[in-house]
């Protein structure tokens, strides 16, 4: 696919934006950081507030709300798909790159189409839907990030 280019897949913000570096080595960097430093000093504070509280009760919650960032694949994002040629075109083989990542077609309409999961692989509330919207010489497809990243490769190929 020589005429076809692909933009990097951001997130998609819905409340307020909150600056953060640009470079992933420098977010990548704070996460670090803050994970380091953050969690023993999550741990000390708890452990002086309540010093007989057993360690587990305060360790474990800590560690896992440290792990909270690594569901940020989650997270709603997008990208968009340029061609040379009509977009429209591009859609049969969305559909066919859709259907391996285990998604179906919900919806076709003027402009849009929308596709949904097979399985319960994603819990009832977050929703796991990926929106294309179709224009001239542009697909901008929107979706979760961990899904949008494999389809991302799945059409490069």
């Amino acid at each position: 696919m020589k005429s076809v280019t692909f933009s990097e897949i951001e997130r998609v913000r819905k409340g307020p934006h909150r600056p953060f570096p640009t470079s992933p080595a420098q977010r990548l960097t704070l996460l670090g950081l803050s994970l380091v430093v953050g969690l023993p000093a999550l741990v000390l504070t708890f452990h002086l507030i309540d010093p007989t509280a057993p360690l587990g009760y305060i360790v474990v919650p800590v560690l896992l709300g440290g792990l909270l960032p690594t569901v940020a694949r989650t997270f709603p994002g997008r990208f968009e798909v340029t061609t040379r040629f009509s977009a429209c075109h591009l859609v049969g083989t969305l559909d066919d790159a859709m259907e391996r990542l285990g998604y179906t077609l919900d919806e076709r309409g003027p402009g849009t189409v929308r596709y949904c999961m097979h399985a319960a692989r994603w819990p009832a509330w977050k929703s796991g839907d990926i929106t294309v919207t179709v224009r001239d010489h542009m697909l901008e497809v929107t979706g979760p990030m961990r899904t949008l990243r494999a389809l991302r490769s799945q059409l490069s190929c």
